[in-house]
């Protein structure tokens, strides 16, 4: 949250730029993103791929120099290395913290609307607010449940469909 205010409210605020308005051509859409969905996105970009660089970082450094020794020996490529012995089995040890920052990924998209970005909790609680009605919101949070979890189902798959390689 702290990301999202600073990179919408700092850059004004420093006289640094004005977020701009961006034409999408849509005509069943706003013709313009809004400044507040730009500012967004940036903080989730900026958040997120340090967290992704960081898993991959991680698992690339976790494989034992003795796999690159046995590329080496076969007379394998540095790059037929890295494709062939490599990555393989680094896709299978980042699955499930890369499964992790998804799902956090996607809650955290509620995040956006301490700035009044246009989502699913902002509509809720706007039309709670309007109606005067409290389900709106057990909705929001239960599409979030649902689909996190069929996430959740979706990558325990994904790591059982990886398991041949054994840690």
């Amino acid at each position: 949250m702290l990301q999202i205010f600073a990179i919408f409210y700092l850059p004004g605020m420093l006289d640094l730029f004005v977020w701009p308005q961006m034409h999408t051509g849509w005509e069943w859409f706003d013709s313009t993103f809004s400044t507040r969905f730009i500012a967004a996105l940036a903080a989730f970009a900026i958040n997120y791929a340090a967290y992704f660089s960081e898993i991959f970082r991680g698992g690339i450094q976790s494989i034992s120099q003795g796999q690159y020794e046995a590329g080496q020996v076969l007379g394998m490529t540095k790059k037929d290395i890295f494709f062939k012995v490599v990555l393989l089995q680094v896709v299978k040890r980042i699955i499930p913290p890369m499964s992790n920052e998804i799902i956090t990924l996607i809650k955290d998209t509620s995040l956006a609307n301490t700035i009044a970005v246009y989502e699913l909790i902002f509509e809720a609680k706007e039309f709670m607010t309007v109606k005067g009605l409290i389900w709106p919101l057990f909705l929001a949070g239960a599409f979030y449940l649902l689909f996190v979890g069929l996430l959740t189902i979706f990558f325990n798959k994904m790591e059982k469909k990886l398991s041949y390689f054994k840690s």
